[in-house]
C-alpha cells in the first residue's frame, strides 16, 4: 500500500510539473501573439480598421506554435482586449483561457479541470490613420492646413 501511495504521489508531482511546463509554453506562444497584435496593420483609412486584422494575424501566430500538439487535449480559446472596448489602455492585448485535468487518475487527485489564463498586455501601436489624425489636429492648432503631399510622421507617431 505504501508503494502505491508513493508511486501515486510521484505521478501527481510529475503531472503538476508537466502542467507548469505547458503553462510556460502557452505564455510564450501568447506573448508572441501579443507582439503580433501590437504591431500588425493593414494601412486602413479607419483608425480602428486594423484591429480585427491584427487579431486574426495574432491567432495565426499563436496557432503556429501548435499548442494542441504540445499539450494533449488542449482546449484553449484566444481572445483580445480591443483598444476601442477597453477603458484602461494598459490592458490591451491577448488572452488565452484553457483547462487541463488535475491528475492522470480519479484515484490520485481526481480528474476535475484546473482553469488557466495567460494574459499578455503589450498594447497596440497607433495606426497610420491615427498618426495622420493626430498630426493634422496639431497642424490645424498652429494655423496650418492638412491638405499637403508631405508625410509628417514616421513609425509610431
Amino acid at each position: 500500500m505504501t508503494f502505491v501511495f508513493s508511486f501515486g504521489f510521484i505521478l501527481l508531482f510529475y503531472k503538476i510539473s508537466i502542467d507548469a511546463t505547458s503553462g510556460f509554453y502557452i505564455h510564450y506562444a501568447n506573448y508572441m501573439a501579443s507582439r503580433t497584435y501590437l504591431t500588425v496593420e493593414n494601412n486602413s483609412a479607419n483608425i480602428a480598421g486594423s484591429d480585427n486584422f491584427a487579431f486574426e494575424r495574432a491567432k495565426a501566430v499563436f496557432e503556429s506554435y501548435k499548442p494542441e500538439v504540445m499539450i494533449v487535449g488542449f482546449n484553449g480559446v484566444m481572445s483580445v482586449n480591443d483598444p476601442e472596448a477597453t477603458p484602461n489602455k494598459l490592458y490591451v492585448g491577448t488572452i488565452v483561457d484553457y483547462s487541463i485535468p488535475f491528475s492522470f487518475s480519479e484515484l490520485v487527485g481526481g480528474r476535475d479541470p484546473v482553469f488557466y489564463k495567460s494574459e499578455s498586455f503589450l498594447g497596440r501601436e497607433p495606426t497610420r490613420a491615427e498618426c495622420l489624425a493626430r498630426v493634422c489636429k496639431t497642424m490645424q492648432e498652429i494655423g496650418a492646413e492638412c491638405n499637403t503631399h508631405i508625410t509628417f510622421f514616421d513609425n509610431g507617431c
